[in-house]
Formats: C-alpha cells, sequence, structure tokens
C-alpha cells in the first residue's frame, strides 16, 4: 500500500508541475514587435516623441549623442545603461547607451530625461490593447458585371475587406435572372481563404453564344454561407449582363469623361466618372507606376461609379474607363490617378526613413537604373527639421532635397510638399501623413531629367 500511495502522489505531483505549461501553451501570445526610439542626438528630443505600442511589446532607448536617461513620470522605471532593478543602471549617462523595456499593461506612459527636465525633454508611449482578431469581410467586388456574349466566361470576383484572421468560406451561385440556360451555364460552388489571406478570388460563368438578336440579358449572382468571416449584406448580390453580339448598332458611345479617383481606405480606391449616350456597358483599367494597363472589371449600362479593391497599400494606381456597345468600344476617358492609404502609425527615422515635421510625415525614395535599383539613403538635417536630403550611389553625392511645410494657417490650409533632384534616374517618392495614413506619391520616369515638385495642395489634412 505504501509504495502504491508513493506512486499515486508522483503521478499528481507531476500532473500538477505539468498543467502551468499547458497552461502556458494553450494560451501562448501572439509575437510581440520592439520599436526604436532615439535620444538626443542633435537636440533634446525622444524621437518620436509620441510612440503607440501594443500591450506586449518592447522600446528599445538608443543614446545618439548627449548626457540623458530615461526615467517614467511616476517612478515606475529609470533607464540607460539598462534599467535599475533589472540588472542596468538607469543614471544619466552620456555613453551610446540603449536601453529595453517591456510594457504590459495599456495606457499611457510618460517620461523625461532627469537632466534636462519634463518640460524640456519628454516622450509619451502609448500602449494598446493586443488587438482583438478581425476575420474581415466577404464580398463581390462589384455589384453589376457585364461580358459580352460572344465570350466564352466572364470571370467574377469576390474579396475578403477588413480583416484576414482566421481560415474562411463562402458559397456562391450563378442562376438565371433574364437569360436562360441556351444563354449561360448555371453553376454554384465555394472559394476559400487561408488564415492571413485577403487576396481576391474568382470564378468563371460559362456563356454560351448564339446567333439571334436579342436584348441584353442577365445572371443573378449570389453569395451565401459563409463561414470564418461576416458577410457584406450591401454587396452579397449582384449582377452580370450578358450583351449581345449580333446586333447592329449606331455607331461606338462617346469617351467617358471626367474620370476622378478617390482613396477610401488601404486597400480601395473608388472611381467615378460622367455617363455617356448608347452603352451597353463601361469596362475599367488599372496599372501601377511604370507598368501596363489591365481590365479590373465592368459595370452595367448607366453605372458610372466602380469600387476599385484589393488594392496593395501606399501605392499609387492609375485608371482609365471605356464606354461599350454592340458596334465597339469608346475612346479612353482621361487618366486618373490615386495612392491608396497607408495604416495610421508613429514615423521611426532609419537609414532610409525620413521623418519631417516632429515626426508627422515619413518620406521614402525609391531609385532605378538601367541596372539596379535600390532605396534613397536618408541625410537628416537636424538645424532644419522640416528638410531632409537623400543620395543613392554614395554619401558624398546628394540627390534630392525634400521638405513639408505646414501651412495650415493659410487658405486653403494645407501641408506642402516640395521637393527638387538633381538626376535622371526613375525615381519614386512616397510621402505618408502618419496621423491620417493619407498617401501621396510622386514619380520620374528612367532617363527623364526630374523636374522641382511644388505641391502645395498635397496633404489637405490640418490641423
Amino acid at each position: 500500500m505504501r509504495q502504491r500511495s508513493a506512486l499515486y502522489t508522483t503521478r499528481i505531483l507531476s500532473l500538477a508541475l505539468a498543467l502551468p505549461l499547458l497552461g502556458a501553451l494553450s494560451a501562448a501570445p501572439a509575437l510581440a514587435a520592439n520599436h526604436t526610439v532615439h535620444v538626443g542626438g542633435a537636440g533634446l528630443v525622444y524621437t518620436p516623441g509620441t510612440l503607440t505600442i501594443q500591450a506586449g511589446d518592447s522600446v528599445t532607448w538608443t543614446n545618439d549623442g548627449g548626457f540623458h536617461n530615461v526615467r517614467a513620470d511616476d517612478g515606475s522605471f529609470r533607464c540607460a545603461n539598462g534599467c535599475d532593478g533589472a540588472g542596468g543602471n538607469g543614471s544619466p549617462s552620456s555613453d551610446a547607451w540603449s536601453a529595453t523595456r517591456t510594457f504590459s499593461q495599456s495606457g499611457t506612459v510618460n517620461y523625461h530625461c532627469e537632466v534636462h527636465g519634463a518640460a524640456v525633454m519628454h516622450g509619451t508611449i502609448v500602449v494598446q490593447g493586443a488587438p482583438a482578431d478581425n476575420p474581415g469581410t466577404l464580398r463581390f467586388s462589384q455589384t453589376a458585371y457585364s461580358v459580352s456574349e460572344g465570350s466564352a466566361s466572364a470571370t467574377i470576383t469576390v474579396a475578403r475587406v477588413n480583416g484576414d484572421d482566421g481560415a474562411a468560406a463562402v458559397t456562391w451561385q450563378a442562376a438565371s435572372g433574364s437569360a436562360s440556360g441556351s444563354d449561360f451555364t448555371a453553376a454554384s460552388g465555394v472559394l476559400n481563404w487561408a488564415d492571413k489571406d485577403d487576396a481576391n478570388k474568382t470564378f468563371q460563368v460559362h456563356i454560351v453564344n448564339d446567333t439571334t438578336a436579342e436584348p441584353s440579358e442577365t445572371v443573378l449572382l449570389t453569395l451565401s454561407g459563409a463561414t470564418g468571416a461576416a458577410l457584406d449584406d450591401t454587396r452579397k448580390s449582384a449582377i452580370l449582363t450578358i450583351l449581345d453580339n449580333d446586333s447592329g448598332g449606331g455607331g461606338v458611345p462617346p469617351a467617358p469623361a471626367a474620370l476622378t479617383a478617390t482613396p477610401v481606405s488601404t486597400g480601395e480606391i473608388d472611381l467615378a466618372w460622367h455617363d455617356v449616350t448608347g452603352e451597353t456597358a463601361y469596362h475599367v483599367e488599372r496599372k501601377t507606376l511604370g507598368g501596363s494597363y489591365q481590365e479590373i472589371g465592368t459595370v452595367g449600362a448607366n453605372v458610372t461609379t466602380f469600387p476599385a479593391s484589393g488594392l496593395d497599400e501606399a501605392t499609387f494606381y492609375s485608371f482609365r474607363v471605356r464606354a461599350e456597345n454592340g458596334s465597339g468600344f469608346s475612346p479612353y476617358s482621361n487618366e486618373a490617378g490615386a495612392a491608396t492609404n497607408a495604416p495610421v502609425t508613429t514615423c521611426v527615422p532609419s537609414a532610409t526613413v525620413l521623418c519631417l515635421n516632429n515626426g508627422r510625415f515619413e518620406v521614402k525614395v525609391a531609385w532605378k537604373t538601367k541596372t539596379g535599383a535600390g532605396d534613397g539613403q536618408v541625410v537628416p538635417l537636424p538645424s532644419a527639421p522640416d528638410s531632409g536630403l537623400f543620395y543613392f550611389f554614395a554619401s558624398n553625392n546628394i540627390e534630392m532635397l525634400i521638405k513639408v511645410l505646414n501651412a495650415c494657417s493659410l487658405t486653403p490650409p494645407r501641408y506642402w510638399v516640395f521637393y527638387a533632384a538633381t538626376t535622371n534616374q526613375q525615381l519614386t517618392v512616397t510621402v505618408t501623413d502618419t496621423q491620417t495614413g493619407k498617401v501621396k506619391v510622386y514619380f520620374n520616369p528612367l532617363n527623364t531629367p526630374a523636374p522641382p515638385v511644388q505641391d502645395t495642395s498635397a496633404f489637405a489634412t490640418c490641423p
């Protein structure tokens, strides 16, 4: 009995020791991030002065020059050559020191340099709670599609927007509207997304060509039975119009006019244009900088808007539209371009990132030659915090000067972007307002002398 009792006790102890480990494994947190704050250098500042992080992230302060330290206003920590109480010394120092601290609780943490005081040299860390999973929403990329009767099939796009956490699926169906089985093949199926997958998915509707002159006919498209993500009620159904190719026409329609492109999120730009007469559909095309146009969708007659979704964040796109009827295609509309928004974040200076106007604006420059490409290297100007320099190939060969100016006191209130570049290389300049996510992109083609830019309407995001 004593042997059995000892063995039983040993098993209970083993299980008790294992349970905390199992609990820790099942509750493993998401990967945390580390953020860098530069201390001192050319001024009595922490850069960035305000940093927003997630609970569980860590912050590393790095002394760029001067006699400084980091002390929480509430006295909860004190850091320089490491942190007090963590095997380090938080006393002010002029060494090239660094110190790292992890922030586990949400809230606002204010800190300062003990030498220069909170009134002169201070910083803030905003710690946000760990974000909840966001599986996103499933929807048709547009509410109306069209296809010529002479096409073998119509490609229908379904998008996953505003989140991509977890696997998701949705059932699609193509059923008769005014079209019948002699015009298309009714079908259904399932589209699937993996975790962290927000790429557009497509399905095909097979079109049957005949020789009968008839009106345009419609196919009803529906999404249902979504799992793992919500279904957008405003775009869970759409219309596919089959355009007859057997009727004569009175000539092609005129070109659509007044095309505009308006960014609405990190992945969508909305288009609008003026309606024309005699059209049966509009075709929308898109290209990136240096790329070529490709058709991305169609809408039916009298529809003058198109949501271009599934785009990359902080990226510039150009668009054009043309109308169609039984006689053919119209000329193209004017081109309209815009950059998608960027996530709202904090500008963190680096060798290739320039932070201007108190860290509000982030500037990146990409260059390309016939034989190579790269990112512009930053040369900060501490005495002129609204301006900075970039070089491409060597630090003694400055390629451009750029500045972002606060003109919010003028009418209309704006932030201005000015730059001058002494190069004929391909040049892409991306300026981001980190507080709003709005982005401006400027482009210079290869083998073209870069003209100066004086954009006094760049950012209508005051104050």
